[in-house]
């Protein structure tokens, strides 16, 4: 399954544009602004006491709506992304600052394993070792249904049955379910990465380097979250 965010990209390409292209570098330098975001927008919110339920509820409704608008507008990208950057920070905020409680310098080492991999992925792409191609895209699409149905189901299973599923959530079983989910956001990052080249190879406007950022920045908050909590099921594993 393709980031939802870049289903679009290759057909926004095939149009006539005369502005200037979309560049590599380009992208880059906004999802670096945007990344900054994310940290500047946690932080704050955690300095002066925001990183609540509340908030964070807020800021993941306003994600999501802003995701909605983007998708089907594009060209609203530009002015959008910045503040879903910040959104997305106050989003992460409460999550971060309690993992820290639980393990202090997490956070760090969750940032600098989701820069890894995402670099890792990206070196990998550009040597040409992985092949983005309809087999690879029905692959994740199916790996990322049957992840969303398995977290559907146990959310019913517990909320209405009263099943526990916490033995899934340590252990060598928590740590293998952490590993697989960062497997398939890792290939979603291949199928990002593919796309982008793409389109930019296409002629991708370059008003449309700020929906690119946009669409990575989604993979790489989700691939950060996933980190955190991989660290923290191997952190309490040690302790048993």
């Amino acid at each position: 399954m393709e980031n939802p965010m870049l289903g679009k990209v290759q057909d926004l390409s095939h149009g006539a544009f005369m502005s200037e292209a979309a560049s590599y570098s380009g992208i880059a330098m906004k999802e670096i602004l945007m990344v900054l975001l994310v940290a500047g927008s946690a932080i704050a919110t955690i300095v002066s006491g925001y990183a609540t339920m509340v908030t964070t509820g807020v800021a993941c409704v306003g994600c999501l709506i802003m995701t909605f608008i983007v998708s089907f507008k594009p060209q609203t990208a530009g002015f959008i992304s910045p503040l879903f950057a910040i959104f997305e920070g106050a989003s992460i905020a409460m999550l971060s600052m309690i993992a820290e409680a639980f393990l202090p310098g997490v956070v760090i080492q969750a940032v600098l394993l989701t820069f890894t991999i995402a670099i890792a992925a990206a070196l990998v792409f550009s040597q040409g070792w992985i092949t983005v191609d309809g087999k690879f895209t029905k692959g994740v699409t199916i790996a990322l249904m049957g992840l969303l149905l398995a977290y559907l189901l146990r959310f019913v299973m517990s909320y209405f049955f009263s099943v526990d599923f916490g033995f899934m959530d340590g252990g060598l079983i928590g740590i293998g379910i952490n590993l697989l989910i960062i497997g398939i956001a890792t290939a979603c990052l291949f199928i990002d990465y593919h796309q982008i080249q793409e389109a930019v190879a296409q002629g991708l406007p370059k008003d449309y380097e700020w929906y690119c950022a946009f669409s990575l920045l989604i993979t790489l908050v989700w691939l950060y979250v996933r980190c955190i909590d991989l660290l923290l099921t191997i952190s309490n594993m040690s302790d048993d």
